[in-house]
């Protein structure tokens, strides 16, 4: 096996374009399968705002990803003029472009810096894992800013460990690679607003002490901190305005959240930020990880981790699991959580798998050592090596291209039924409003909890007459008298809508249920009456166990448009 690392170590160019030449195709195959998502619709909205050279539009997020898709937007424009029919970028796929090639270049970016603290051989299966990881590839494939993060952030931290590595700190190289890393964090910060992983890179150096890999900044302090500033403000201008303080404030006050509750396994939980009694488990994002990976990497995972933890002394095992802590420990005890922030993770999630390959690969093949000549036992050592990685390797092609529903078997097959919100993600949801455009009569209403999303496909599908009005909507609109289409997603079971969506469920019959796959996306009923909505003291009764009244004031009514229209 040796050779053969020799071989792949002589050709790192190769290497690099078949690690990056998998994460494309997993990531860019059939990108615009899937309909917009809310969060999508509201890039759409922003990169066009961009365009028109207004930004100060969503504001509860850094400039990057938003400029980002408005220069996607104007290259895709240019080549859907030129390009026939059959090669035109759809929308969906345009707003996704930015993280299908930063996504990509992690994989490059995991390769190099596992390959710093561990060696080539780690460094390459990491690579591949990232290129091939199933959940890297679903949250990649959606354009949320998680993935841009999660680049700049390890850039990062490979950036200002190869400075550190350098020993001196007065030589130029070393300054270099300090601007580059206190550039690549301020990135990460006009990426998302999570400064929290620059303080703990440097908490990390200042637990290990000093030694002849991390020697103190000195002047080279101005060069991190300098470059971190200069393009985090570049990236992201707005951030000097006033307007972008005031949304901050009503932001941590939660003035900005139109509903309530995480929908996880036919539960419902609170999903605010601070933790309380009824938020979302702590195990959420074990259980996500147990049920998600495939069980191979799952095995080796496990094995790498332990093998850290013995050799947690040296600071390169310290690191990772240093970083795993710091990062486990906050966002479980988050009342908030969603698989997208999983993806912070996953770079610890597949090193550690690598590390435990590796280990594996040396555990099989050690007791044939010296029975076997040289070549046999290298070339079975590269056949076991190659048996451990098929299954991560191969698990995409089965799951394409709506990643987010895989399960291993561990899940039973039960698809979006432990996280319907983030598994579906709205999927189906634009074949749904095709279906209702298709039927509705001219002035009918639609209910549902996507308002951009079907404001979009309703403009598209060439049904602006329909109005449209979300379910959990406290705010007093009104609907016309007409029939109502009401469209219920499983994860957007809201607390502010679930009395209504019980009494909808036990009434009525579904005339359209859209699925993907064994998944239900989304279920329309048809309601002609609305007076039939109208609560039973029953239905108050049952409802008062389930939302919180003095938090939702409309939870045990059904939202205003059809209240109002109650005789």
């Amino acid at each position: 096996m040796g050779l053969m690392l020799d071989i792949l170590k002589q050709h790192r160019a190769a290497v690099f374009l078949v690690i990056l030449g998998l994460s494309v195709f997993f990531r860019s195959d059939n990108l615009g399968a899937a309909g917009l998502s809310e969060d999508e619709a509201h890039k759409i909205e922003a990169g066009r705002a961009y365009l028109r050279g207004e930004f100060f539009t969503n504001l509860e997020h850094p400039m990057l990803m938003k400029t980002m898709v408005a220069l996607s937007m104007i290259i895709s424009d240019a080549w859907n003029r030129r390009a026939s029919p059959a090669l035109q970028i759809s929308e969906e796929a345009v707003v996704r472009l930015p993280n299908v090639v930063f996504g990509s270049l992690t994989a490059l970016v995991i390769f190099l810096i596992a390959e710093e603290m561990f060696g080539f051989t780690v460094g390459l299966i990491s690579g591949l894992l990232w290129s091939t990881g199933i959940l890297a590839i679903a949250i990649n494939r959606v354009a949320k800013e998680d993935t841009l993060l999660v680049f700049f952030t390890w850039l990062a931290f490979y950036l200002y460990m190869k400075a550190k590595n350098l020993g001196d700190p007065s030589t130029a190289r070393q300054k270099l690679y300090y601007a580059l890393a206190g550039a690549s964090f301020g990135l990460m910060l006009a990426s998302k607003y999570f400064p929290h992983y620059f303080g703990l890179n440097m908490l990390y150096y200042h637990i290990v002490g000093r030694n002849e890999k991390n020697r103190p900044l000195g002047g080279s302090i101005a060069f991190v901190f300098g470059a971190l500033g200069l393009a985090f403000l570049i990236a992201n201008p707005v951030v000097l305005s006033p307007a972008v303080l005031q949304y901050f404030v009503a932001y941590i006050r939660e003035e900005t959240m139109t509903h309530h509750g995480y929908y996880m396994m036919s539960h419902l939980y609170y999903n605010d930020f601070l933790y309380r009694p009824g938020s979302t488990p702590v195990y959420y994002y074990p259980l996500l990880l147990l049920l998600k990976t495939p069980l191979p990497l799952l095995g080796a995972l496990l094995l790498g981790l332990v093998l850290a933890f013995r050799r947690r002394k040296n600071s390169q095992y310290f690191f990772i699991l240093f970083m795993l802590l710091w990062w486990i420990i906050p966002f479980s005890f988050s009342g908030g959580k969603f698989l997208r922030y999983m993806l912070s993770a996953m770079p610890m999630v597949y090193i550690f798998g690598a590390l435990g390959i590796v280990k594996l690969t040396e555990m099989l093949s050690a007791p044939l050592k010296g029975r076997l000549a040289p070549t046999y036992h290298a070339a079975l050592g590269v056949a076991f090596l190659a048996l451990i990685i098929a299954t991560p390797v191969l698990s995409p092609l089965g799951s394409a291209p709506f990643y987010s529903l895989y399960l291993n078997p561990l899940g039973a097959g039960r698809a979006a039924h432990y996280f319907p919100h983030d598994e579906i993600y709205d999927a189906g949801l634009r074949e749904t409003i095709k279906e209702i455009c298709d039927e509705a009569q001219p002035g009918a209403s639609v209910a549902g909890e996507s308002p951009l999303v079907f404001k979009y496909y309703l403009a598209r599908f060439g049904r602006s007459d329909l109005t449209y009005f979300n379910l959990s909507d406290s705010a007093g609109n009104n609907g016309g008298l007409g029939p109502t289409y009401i469209v219920v997603q499983e994860g957007r079971r809201y607390f502010e809508n679930i009395a209504l969506i019980d009494r909808l469920e036990a009434r009525f019959d579904p005339i359209e249920t859209v699925r993907i796959g064994a998944a239900t996306a989304a279920t329309v009923y048809k309601v002609d009456d609305v007076a039939q909505l109208r609560p039973t003291s029953q239905h108050i009764a049952r409802n008062q166990t389930v939302a919180d009244p003095t938090t939702f004031s409309s939870s045990n009514e059904p939202p205003p448009f059809l209240r109002e229209s109650l005789p």
